[in-house]
């Protein structure tokens, strides 16, 4: 039993599936099958039930698999301690991003990591900020950078990026956003398109209705802005995004915007890094190159 062997249960226990191991490391089926049964040997026992959907620990399999885990991290961690004993940012940050803008940020990261950090491996996760908070808290997630929002908790690793306005936004030819600005009291009974809680802007806005007694209509909950984008593009509903989120449909006039006033609205645009281990001299590196980003895009 080697490490190459833990990790190998460990994407066995995350894919559920020989098919997808299989694919996602190039080797043929039946040579992923003696792997396991050597694994199976070592430990004398049983590690996975073949089931219709696929594979499904046994009983001994769930009782190790937490321990594995604890010594892939510990392998993990030993890896960056010696990577920054060197003195240059190398190894893996894993970077959980907030849907909305990463279009705006991911190329520029990437083409400014391989220019400044060659040594340093980005591993992008894409999400909405309840799902990066979950991610930073529990340590899948190194560096996150998500939209906090007013009177919503803020984590006290969140170093603020920059603050933009936020719009209601309909399709094309919508009368109501055809006004320069949208009064909250006007968004009552709208068939609203967002995401599902505890995502921030959901908390900000039920937060904001219950204190001006504005009852809003959430019709769909979405967990994907393409999918809330396109939504109220098919006119069955608004949204409420920043500007900036809705850029390309703006110029493509497949949308359109009205700023939300009486209270104006917000969200901050925020870095946060998880508190599960140290920061690596890697994540540190990245999250500079994002705080260049981050006001980069202020200037805008």
């Amino acid at each position: 039993m080697d490490l190459k062997q833990l990790q190998l249960l460990v994407d066995l226990v995350k894919a559920g599936s020989l098919s997808k191991v299989c694919a996602a490391r190039g080797i043929a089926q039946s040579a992923l099958s003696k792997q396991i049964a050597g694994l199976e040997r070592d430990f004398d026992a049983k590690l996975f039930h073949r089931t219709g959907r696929g594979l499904v620990l046994t009983e001994f399999g769930q009782a190790i698999m937490p321990r594995v885990g604890t010594i892939l991290s510990e392998v993990d961690a030993l890896r960056d301690d010696i990577r920054a004993h060197a003195g240059v940012p190398s190894g893996p940050v894993r970077l959980a991003m907030q849907t909305s803008i990463t279009q705006f940020v991911v190329g520029a990261l990437f083409q400014r990591v391989l220019r400044d950090f060659p040594q340093v491996e980005l591993r992008l996760m894409e999400g909405f900020s309840g799902s990066i908070e979950e991610w930073l808290a529990n340590g899948r997630a190194d560096v996150g950078v998500l939209a906090r929002y007013e009177g919503v908790h803020a984590a006290r690793t969140d170093e603020a990026l920059n603050t933009a306005g936020l719009y209601l936004v309909a399709p094309a030819g919508d009368q109501l956003t055809a006004q320069p600005q949208i009064r909250f009291a006007e968004l009552a009974h709208l068939p609203l398109v967002l995401p599902g809680i505890p995502d921030g802007l959901r908390l900000m806005l039920a937060e904001t209705a219950r204190r001006l007694e504005v009852p809003i209509n959430v019709a769909v909950e979405v967990d994907s802005l393409t999918a809330m984008k396109e939504i109220v593009a098919g006119g069955s509903g608004y949204t409420i995004l920043t500007r900036q989120a809705v850029h390309f449909e703006l110029a493509q006039k497949r949308l359109q915007v009205s700023p939300i006033v009486e209270p104006t609205l917000t969200r901050t645009l925020v870095l946060s890094t998880s508190v599960h281990r140290p920061m690596t001299l890697a994540g540190r590196a990245v999250a500079s190159l994002i705080r260049e980003i981050g006001r980069e895009l202020g200037q805008d």
